[in-house]
């Protein structure tokens, strides 16, 4: 039994958080104010690894799943050299974290970089194609997707639109499609339910594709009804319970999630067994 806020329901298996963001100490104070100016967008705590884990405690939560994204080919060693400590679970306080690796489309030698990260025990890789200016099907990301699934690293996608950026965006429900139709080894997982903001064209294009989805920014931005439709509809064994945090509260997103009238069993795979499935991740999160 894992002990919840008491406004809660107390749940037999452990909860995995598969989106957060998350930056070292030295560069939170600096980073997360911007970010939160430019988003408009207080965050719930200060985006550190401690402050993370102790607010994933207090809401329940057994594991956090970080997920950087380098802004430049340069940023990628430096990024991937820190996180590495966390390329599997590691315990913080009462809860624990983990980090995937960051890539950027331009990095020299992009096939071998995915090598390097397989080697250094990441499981899989964060890309956000608006902030990298890349589109999932360009040719120079190719070799990366074929290594990518030779070794069996995850691809974590943003998906969708950005409150940031406008329209027309890279990171479509059709663009994603067509990834998987090339790359059918390639295990991805879309964020945002698989398209912030283009969920009619996910229901018409990506449900029921071998594609995972995650649950962050959906919550408050689209009708329940309509979340609970493409779960159902896609299979719970394909959904990640996913928060976004800092940027929304833990806490309040599982709220939101567990008043969905889901069976047991659908919330113990979206939350426990797809998410551990998927990262490999170490029996002793159990």
């Amino acid at each position: 039994m894992f002990h919840m806020k008491d406004d809660i329901p107390h749940l037999d298996f452990p909860i995995i958080d598969a989106h957060v963001h998350l930056y070292p100490d030295a560069l939170a104070p600096k980073v997360v104010p911007a970010l939160s100016e430019r988003f408009g967008n207080a965050p719930a705590f200060n985006g550190t690894v401690s402050e993370c884990a102790q607010n994933a405690a207090e809401a329940g939560i057994a594991l956090s799943i970080n997920l950087p994204v380098a802004t430049t080919p340069e940023h990628v060693r430096h990024t991937n050299t820190f996180w590495a400590q966390y390329a599997t679970k590691k315990s913080v306080g009462e809860s624990a974290v983990m980090s995937l690796a960051a890539l950027h489309p331009k990095t020299p030698d992009a096939a071998n970089e995915v090598c390097e990260i397989a080697r250094m025990g990441f499981s899989g890789i964060k890309f956000h194609p608006e902030y990298q200016n890349f589109r999932f099907n360009d040719a120079l990301m190719d070799d990366i997707w074929a290594a990518m699934a030779e070794k069996g690293l995850v691809a974590y996608l943003h998906a969708g639109g950005e409150r940031v950026f406008s329209a027309p965006f890279h990171s479509t429900p059709s663009e994603i499609l067509m990834l998987h139709r090339r790359f059918p080894k390639l295990k991805i997982a879309a964020a945002h339910l698989g398209g912030f903001g283009m969920w009619d064209e996910v229901e018409e294009t990506l449900i029921g594709e071998d594609v995972f989805f995650d649950l962050s920014h959906t919550f408050f931005w689209m009708p329940n009804e309509q979340i609970l439709r493409m779960i159902r509809t896609h299979g719970a064994h394909r959904i990640l319970f996913g928060t976004d945090a800092p940027w929304q509260d833990p806490a309040t997103v599982l709220s939101e999630f567990l008043k969905l009238p889901l069976t047991d069993k659908e919330r113990r795979a979206i939350c426990y067994e797809t998410p551990f499935e998927l990262f490999k991740l170490d029996p002793s999160l159990e």
